[in-house]
């Protein structure tokens, strides 16, 4: 596993450098072992133009995966350094903490961050004393070397200028572990296990709240300290689509000096494994792509740290690609569209509520409308069908086989008359009650197309324990009926004419979210499993409702 995992990240990142000719000569590199605040010894790479002759920019990309790593035959930072080397900057490719030829014990992006030790920041700040620097610098990465970048954006080191970064996250306890406070099981384990550390998985659980442990790596905190202009790159379909959308408007909106106002993202219509036409059970025309990752990274970095007129300048702070119905290019979506900011500044929440006949409508309830309950027994939680992960299955699915389960709620609109666009955060506010001390509800939001085929789009958990915060746990009082929000995260799609708008309401997804054991212990901790069960409800006093980001068409 670790070893497919790190030849797929090395293709990718061997992909997105695909303007470098093999038969082109590759820059030469040299190594040094730099030293952390702590005393650590970092392995470090350092490329440089041919025949410099001044101070450059630097781009920096902080590697969890091998600097040395090869593919195709070809070392793969290599590459990568080249796309920027004959653009005129020395590049720097270092191997993260206890990582291949570093020192030190990996912990799994701790070090990254704001945290006590901060080895982005201490990287950047070897940099700036160097005599070919001209203390400018840059970070470049997509995945988890994304994610490093972010963390050092959140350090708030004032040389760190710049920094284009793909599909990550940057709030790495909502983004990527605990989203909704409970246990993103599948990614995690298989993704930690593959680097060769399962032996801290445990650490990670004893975290299952927001804590200070995760404070150094969330970008949002910290984002008032940050000086970066970033260019935001994500999916929709994406693992960690949070991120880019998150982190732009944190930075947007409460960012430093020269990070607040000048920050700029691109969402597409892509997962982790791809910006490809077909993703899961869509697939989308061939507008789909329009991007160019590498001569965007370059663009970017020529105007903020080369103060260059590119094609940027002239460019929306968001690009964004309207969904809609597969193989539709005729339709109100399938398209791109720009806005200054994100969400866009027309999108309104829109509720849109819950019956217990099923029924899904924007008419606000008058009445006591009743309840629906189901037996969620985590012996046999509902199955993970696609979705925002990273090993498959993966994308946007037809769910109909675990629509028919009867621990699965669906609530769905007539066919529209109309398209109905959104763009922005899409959420589930939930009345609810369960039998058990705690347990899960998870929603699903799905595109009905009008031959039956319930396509999801998003989902996402709530741990009932964190319906209040994420920092500390409150079980339930069996019976008791309490008001939860489920974040599905963001996205932008056209339900088009003839299609209907589903959402499916239930207590797993399992294994995309550990399966809770209604027992009231901890994450991991408890063998013990108990039959839950859990009701929703209804009406005026109790309006359940899923919440959509209703955007003009006009």
């Amino acid at each position: 596993m670790r070893a497919r995992t790190l030849a797929l990240v090395g293709l990718c990142l061997a992909s997105f450098a695909s303007g470098c000719s093999l038969i082109l000569k590759l820059p030469p590199s040299t190594t040094h072992m730099v030293r952390m605040r702590d005393g650590t010894e970092l392995a470090t790479d350092v490329y440089f133009p041919k025949g410099r002759l001044h101070r450059m920019p630097t781009i920096l990309i902080r590697n969890t995966y091998n600097k040395g790593a090869v593919a195709n035959g070809i070392k793969t930072s290599s590459v990568i350094a080249k796309t920027f080397t004959d653009k005129g900057y020395a590049v720097v490719v270092q191997d993260t903490r206890g990582r291949f030829a570093s020192a030190g014990v990996d912990s799994i992006f701790r070090t990254d961050g704001a945290g006590p030790n901060q080895d982005g920041y201490d990287t950047i700040e070897w940099i700036t004393r160097q005599n070919w620097s001209n203390g400018a610098v840059g970070m470049w990465g997509m995945s988890a070397l994304g994610i490093t970048s972010y963390m050092a954006v959140a350090s708030g080191h004032p040389a760190l200028k710049a920094a284009y970064v793909v599909m990550c996250g940057s709030n790495l306890y909502d983004d990527v572990f605990f989203p909704g406070g409970a246990f993103r099981k599948d990614l995690v384990e298989r993704w930690v296990t593959a680097q060769g550390r399962a032996d801290y998985l445990p650490v990670l659980r004893e975290h299952a709240s927001y804590d200070d442990y995760w404070e150094a790596m969330n970008l949002s905190v910290h984002a008032p300290r940050a000086h970066t202009a970033v260019y935001h790159c994500g999916g929709w379909f994406d693992v960690m689509s949070a991120g880019q959308t998150n982190g732009f408007q944190a930075l947007h909106e409460r960012g430093g000096e020269g990070a607040r106002g000048k920050q700029l993202m691109v969402m597409g219509p892509w997962s982790h494994h791809g910006m490809g036409r077909k993703q899961g059970d869509i697939e989308f025309p061939g507008n789909n792509k329009n991007v160019n990752p590498m001569g965007d990274a370059v663009a970017w970095f020529d105007s903020r740290l080369k103060g260059v007129p590119t094609r940027v300048d002239s460019v929306a702070a968001v690009r964004y690609y309207l969904m809609g119905a597969s193989g539709d290019s005729s339709g109100a979506g399938n398209r791109w569209l720009n806005a200054p900011t994100w969400p866009p500044p027309e999108s309104r929440d829109v509720a849109f509520y819950l019956a217990a006949d099923g029924k899904l409508s924007r008419d606000p309830p008058t009445g006591a409308e009743g309840a629906l309950s189901y037996e969620y027994d985590p012996r046999n939680p509902v199955p993970t069908l696609g979705g925002l992960n990273l090993y498959p299955p993966i994308g946007p699915r037809d769910v109909r086989s675990v629509e028919s389960r009867p621990d699965v709620l669906s609530f769905t609109t007539p066919p529209l008359e109309t398209p109905v666009a959104i763009a922005g955060n899409v959420r589930v506010k939930l009345w609810a009650s369960s039998s058990a001390k705690d347990t899960d509800f998870t929603a699903m939001l799905c595109d009905v197309y009008p031959d039956g085929r319930s396509v999801s789009i998003l989902d996402g958990a709530i741990r009932a324990c964190h319906r209040n915060t994420t920092r500390e746990e409150h079980l339930l009082a069996p019976g008791e009926v309490y008001e939860f929000t489920i974040n599905l995260w963001d996205t932008a799609l056209a339900f088009e004419r003839g299609h209907s708008i589903r959402v499916d309401i239930s207590s797993s997804n399992f294994p995309r979210f550990e399966a809770n054991t209604n027992t009231g212990a901890s994450s991991g901790s408890d063998t013990t499993r108990v039959v839950a069960r859990n009701t929703v409800y209804f009406g005026a006093d109790r309006p359940s409702a899923l919440i959509l980001p209703v955007i003009s068409l006009e």
